[in-house]
């Protein structure tokens, strides 16, 4: 069974597959095709990662992939935990360039689905995390972007903090 935290965005949802534990341990769904479109979401993987974060404070972000390939991205943290956000980068959208946040990790064994339409950012707030990563349309160099995570007109909520950034997020675009 799936419990769902409402957000500010009704594309994106934030949940999490009820688990059972007993004296062997514990086991918790990870995916469910069935359940997912009972609910009205549609979202098949195609592709499925697992980004090993060895340090607090690394940052990734904010990505997005173009049309015609837009994807959707599934994300659940099973060791340590971060920030994860998502950016709202639809023009025609009246809440364009506003963002939500939440905590995942891997004891509050939350899900956030990043809807096509929107940039996703993630803080390692733990040393030694480990994120199961889900997309719905193969990665394509050619269509990846990048959008800065200082951007003032999307005015993130994560100014404060020194980041482990790779290359292309250290030297990301604004939006103008």
């Amino acid at each position: 069974m799936i419990a769902f935290e409402k957000t500010p965005f009704e594309d994106v949802k934030l949940f999490r597959f009820d688990g059972l534990e007993d004296n062997r341990g514990s086991k918790i769904r990870l995916y469910s095709a069935g359940e997912y479109a009972a609910m009205g979401i549609d979202f098949i993987p195609c592709e499925e990662m697992l980004y090993e974060i060895p340090k607090k404070g690394i940052l990734f972000g904010i990505h997005f992939q173009g049309e015609p390939k837009a994807q959707q991205k599934m994300i659940r943290l099973v060791l340590g935990a971060g920030i994860d956000y998502a950016v709202d980068l639809r023009p025609e959208s009246p809440t364009y360039k506003k963002w939500f946040s939440t905590e995942l990790s891997a004891e509050n064994k939350m899900q956030i689905l990043i809807p096509r339409g929107f940039g996703h950012l993630f803080y390692s707030s733990t040393d030694n995390a480990l994120m199961i990563f889900q997309i719905d349309q193969s990665f394509d160099k050619n269509l990846s972007r990048q959008i800065s995570y200082r951007d003032p007109e999307i005015n993130l909520d994560i100014k404060d903090r020194k980041f482990i950034l790779a290359p292309k997020d250290e030297s990301a675009p604004f939006l103008t």
